[in-house]
């Protein structure tokens, strides 16, 4: 690891002898390169470091596990819900969009600000209920 200044982009921090110059805090490539740059550092910065490695680790694992279970066929992928608009919830439903407007609450919608939006998935929920299939 260097203990001069660099100009080269990276968090510094000072050296743990408490002089006042700063080292380059190494990335984690360099540390799976060379892991002895670890020894000079201080333990908040390797709490940080160790902290992103795992972060970065649960990622890549999330990651392997979808596409496992996609080409296993483990199970169908599982569609995102969306949002829709009170105009596309009164299309499906058949009705008009001023009555899906001035119903007080309908169990699909979810808070979005000011503006009603509504759970696609939910609405499809709904639908089903309602014709008991």
């Amino acid at each position: 690891m260097r203990n001069t200044r660099s100009t080269k982009g990276g968090a510094r921090v000072p050296r743990r002898s408490g002089v006042g110059e700063l080292y380059v805090v190494p990335r984690l490539e360099e540390l799976a390169v060379d892991p002895g740059v670890a020894g000079v550092l201080d333990a908040h910065t390797l709490d940080a470091l160790t902290a992103t490695a795992i972060m970065a680790l649960n990622g890549l694992l999330s990651r392997k596990l979808s596409l496992i279970a996609r080409m296993s066929g483990a199970g169908p992928e599982v569609e995102r819900d969306r949002l829709i608009t009170a105009k596309e919830v009164a299309k499906r439903l058949g009705v008009s969009c001023a009555w899906v407007y001035h119903q007080k609450h309908l169990p699909f919608e979810v808070p979005f600000g000011t503006v009603r939006r509504f759970s696609d998935h939910g609405l499809s929920e709904f639908i089903r209920k309602l014709t008991g299939t």
